[in-house]
């Protein structure tokens, strides 16, 4: 369908959930664009104002805007927030400092700020942290309550009143409602498998699955079991999600995760120290990080896949660690090779590292050192030549994120500032701003042609075969990044599209990594790779084809229910 977009990764609802029954927000909806909240910013000491300033903090992928670009499908992301996202959790060795920062209200101004939640209902959150409460919290009532308040966000659009918006619950009911072309089709999916438990104390957070108390373990487990059950087979099934995010920043108990704050900012910009402080210090995650699989997380990522106990759920490996993916990758590969069942890799929303391996990528700290001098971003959350072969052979999907927190690296950054500098010091001088401005597209369109070109030529070279499609988009708007400042919310996408075609026919450069180190691709190798495809024809695989084919595989009864082999996957994959 021509310049029809997917995004296999978008929060469209948040905002208007998160102020859903406040009198302030009841005309509201996921339709509205929700700014920033400027009354709680002025209310935000320097440092935290400091510390925030690149977080996208006014919607950025309402349905409004997706109206207006044509983002006709966006997997709409349920993320019931983990409760450490707001507990405030300052780490050495600036502890002190931000303890600070941090006294009064200023925790439910920043939650407030960055979620955009009303500040009574960050303040609610916050009361669970007081001192000697040790509440938890049951996370699947906050999941039914954003996905009902989801499929309740039926009504036509506030000002594109033309377009309305619908959940999709198979392939074959996605199709009848694309057909309309005024109808906005989502498809359910979810961030965090936490949002399926019940974690009895706040202080269960601090703890490993085998260190739980009976009572403790026997309370999440039974709330797992019979919470994925349920969502599995109630209405047949209708209602589960298409896929879920396994892992996301924090400790589930279930999996171990990879460290996705980073410890540079702006808080300090003279500060004398190596790592200046930033959010990884600001918040706590290190508990259960880059660890595996716990037996209980093999028993919900079992259950989530089983199809003899209700329609199956895949799994997103986003925000896994090393070791989780590993494990992962090994349960599934005898799933297909031995059992002859094919369950497709999906990775929601990220981009690449360049490391060659899993084992390559665990060798290297995430410090400092680790991006200095680097185009891309070679933090373990992001994905090894190793992952982007799994994918492939599973005949999964990848979805590149718009995040500038969390794709580039420290030699992107250096110069996406100094042009965001000029084209700030050229305020008065419209010319040289559109110079600046067009120079600054051209720096994010090189870094996501690198990031696919890369996945493609790794593909080509280590299977022979054509990677073309493995790839779409996952922006992840309004899932509280540092986006593109050319790109930065839904209505980017217009413009993404021809930019990214005619960057490509212009024949600017394009780079790809060997193990940690970029390369320029030479030109000819650019359009080898291309194979005989336009840059019209590759974008039209990328912004809505890939996704499309995906879902015709596996968004079926069929599959989810009954069973799809390799080779049926496979053989749509680039027609």
């Amino acid at each position: 369908m021509k310049n029809v977009i997917c995004d296999l990764h978008v929060h469209s609802g948040l905002k208007g959930f998160g102020a859903h029954g406040h009198e302030e927000f009841n005309k509201r909806s996921i339709w509205d664009k929700f700014p920033e909240r400027a009354d709680v910013m002025k209310r935000l000491n320097f440092f935290l104002k400091a510390a925030i300033k690149d977080v996208a903090k006014e919607s950025q992928a309402n349905l409004d805007a997706c109206a207006e670009t044509k983002l006709m499908v966006p997997f709409l992301a349920i993320y019931p927030i983990e409760r450490q996202m707001f507990e405030m959790d300052p780490q050495r060795p600036y502890k002190n400092l931000f303890n600070l920062f941090l006294q009064g209200k200023q925790p439910v101004f920043l939650g407030s700020a960055v979620s955009g939640f009303p500040p009574e209902k960050v303040a609610d959150i916050l009361a669970n942290f007081e001192k000697g409460n040790d509440d938890g919290v049951d996370y699947f009532k906050n999941y039914l309550e954003e996905r009902n308040y989801l499929m309740d966000q039926t009504m036509v659009g506030s000002k594109h009143n033309d377009f309305s918006f619908k959940i999709a619950t198979n392939y074959k009911n996605f199709q009848a409602l694309l057909a309309s072309k005024t109808t906005i089709t989502g498809i359910l999916t979810v961030e965090g498998v936490h949002s399926f438990g019940h974690y009895l104390n706040n202080s269960t957070f601090k703890k490993t699955f085998d260190q739980l108390d009976t009572i403790e373990r026997t309370v999440l487990e039974q709330s797992f079991i019979e919470n994925i059950t349920r969502v599995k087979k109630e209405r047949k099934g209708e209602l589960a999600p298409f896929f879920v995010t396994f892992c996301h920043h924090f400790n589930n108990l279930l999996a171990g995760h990879a460290r996705s704050f980073s410890g540079k900012s702006d808080f300090l910009s003279g500060f004398a120290w190596p790592n200046k402080p930033g959010m990884r210090h600001l918040l706590n995650q290190e508990t259960n990080l880059k660890k595996g699989f716990s037996t209980l997380g093999k028993q919900v990522m079992e259950l989530m896949l089983d199809r003899s106990k209700g329609k199956r759920i895949l799994i997103d490996t986003k925000h896994m660690s090393l070791a989780s993916r590993w494990e992962y990758y090994q349960y599934i590969k005898h799933k297909r090779e031995v059992e002859g069942d094919n369950i497709p890799i999906v990775h929601s929303h990220g981009a690449i590292s360049g490391w060659k391996t899993l084992g390559d990528a665990a060798k290297h700290e995430e410090d400092e050192k680790i991006d200095k001098n680097q185009f891309f971003s070679r933090w373990q959350i992001n994905l090894t030549d190793e992952d982007i072969l799994e994918t492939y052979d599973s005949a999964g999907i990848i979805g590149l994120l718009l995040h500038e927190g969390r794709m580039p690296g420290e030699s992107f950054k250096k110069e996406a500032n100094k042009l965001k500098k000029k084209i700030k010091n050229a305020k008065r001088n419209q010319a040289k701003r559109d110079f600046y401005s067009v120079q600054l597209k051209d720096l994010y369109i090189k870094l996501l042609w690198s990031n696919i070109f890369h996945i493609v030529k790794t593909v080509q070279e280590e299977r022979g075969e054509d990677g073309w499609g493995l790839i779409t988009f996952g922006s992840d708007f309004d899932g509280l990044i540092d986006p593109f400042d050319s790109y930065a919310e839904a209505t980017g996408f217009k413009d993404l599209r021809e930019d990214m075609i005619q960057y490509l026919k212009s024949g600017k450069e394009v780079l790809i990594s060997e193990n940690g180190t970029e390369k320029t691709l030479p030109g000819e190798e650019v359009w080898s790779l291309m194979a005989g495809k336009t840059p019209e024809e590759r974008m039209q695989q990328i912004m809505f084809s890939n996704a499309d084919r995906f879902l015709s595989r596996y968004f079926t009864d069929d599959y989810l229910n009954n069973l799809l082999t390799l080779n049926d996957a496979h053989s749509t994959m680039n027609s």
